[in-house]
């Protein structure tokens, strides 16, 4: 652990869910930055290590990032976890704790972008376990919460890939979802936590619920069509499957039932001095690289 008398020592962090979009883009950002010493904990290893790791405690670690939960709440096990996440967060050695949510505790119902003071409303089994969670960090006014949005890393079962890979194979592209939100890559939330985590780490003492997400909303459609845009200047299929995709976009413009899953970011800059990025630059280099590196 990093201490007054040693201050150019790294921070050690712990990094929860090591191995999923989000632990992978977070390890990725700061692979060369030498003020982190990391220990991994794969999402598989996460519920035992909390149950009997001596390395989750303050004399050890300066911090632990939970990038476990996003892809995980929805498990079985998940309750399990919740009940070792409570055992820790309970100790009084616990390490500053960052737990990253996501807009999916928030029904959407709202006609504009949800605020850090919004009460969770959300119905569906993973909102709320992720609400459960996000509860018992806020137990303790010392940790903090990073709510995103709509995260896409082009991974092999991410959106994007996913899309790109329907109009590989010919297959339809249709999407019913009238959501609006706002795209953003996993490595641009990698950026803001490890901003975040650095400067409370040097004497920051703003904590509590902070969203993030990419500027400029776009709805799900929209951004289907923003990806099959981009795909068409690598794959001719991806043009053609823009082309028959009218039909089903002109449906939906006269949905009325639109869910809003954005978030106002305007708290973190306040506080941390966070601006938001725009998420087409990211998309645009994932597709390409889609192209030029081809799953198998």
């Amino acid at each position: 652990m990093t201490t007054p008398e040693n201050i150019n020592a790294p921070m050690r962090v712990v990094l929860l869910g090591s191995d999923t979009e989000l632990g992978r883009a977070i390890r990725e950002y700061y692979d060369n930055d030498f003020d982190f010493d990391w220990l991994e904990i794969p999402c598989h290893e996460v519920i035992s290590r909390l149950s009997s790791s001596s390395v989750l405690d303050d004399k050890f670690c300066d911090a632990i990032i939970d990038a476990y939960s996003l892809r995980s709440a929805s498990q079985n096990d998940y309750d399990e976890y919740l009940e070792r996440l409570d055992m820790l967060l309970g100790n009084e050695s616990c390490p500053l704790f960052y737990m990253l949510s996501g807009v999916q505790v928030f029904l959407g119902e709202k006609e504009s972008s949800y605020l850090e003071t919004d009460e969770p409303d959300a119905r569906s089994r993973f909102a709320k376990r992720l609400m459960a969670a996000e509860q018992k960090v806020l137990t303790s006014e010392r940790h903090i919460i990073i709510r995103t949005g709509w995260l896409f890393s082009g991974a092999q079962d991410d959106f994007i890939a996913n899309t790109i890979n329907l109009v590989r194979s010919g297959a339809p592209i249709e999407f019913h979802d009238t959501a609006i939100g706002c795209p953003t890559p996993v490595s641009d939330v990698a950026r803001v936590l490890l901003s975040v985590v650095k400067q409370r780490h040097y004497g920051a003492l703003n904590t509590g619920v902070y969203h993030y997400c990419c500027s400029e909303e776009i709805s799900w459609m929209g951004l289907v069509e923003a990806v099959l845009t981009t795909a068409s200047q690598f794959d001719d299929t991806a043009h053609s499957a823009l082309e028959n995709m009218g039909d089903t976009a002109s449906a939906l413009e006269m949905a009325t039932d639109i869910k809003r899953q954005s978030l106002s970011c305007r708290k973190i800059f306040g506080h941390y001095g966070i601006k938001q990025r725009s998420w087409r630059p990211v998309l645009r280099a994932l597709i390409k690289e889609l192209h030029r590196f081809p799953s198998a």
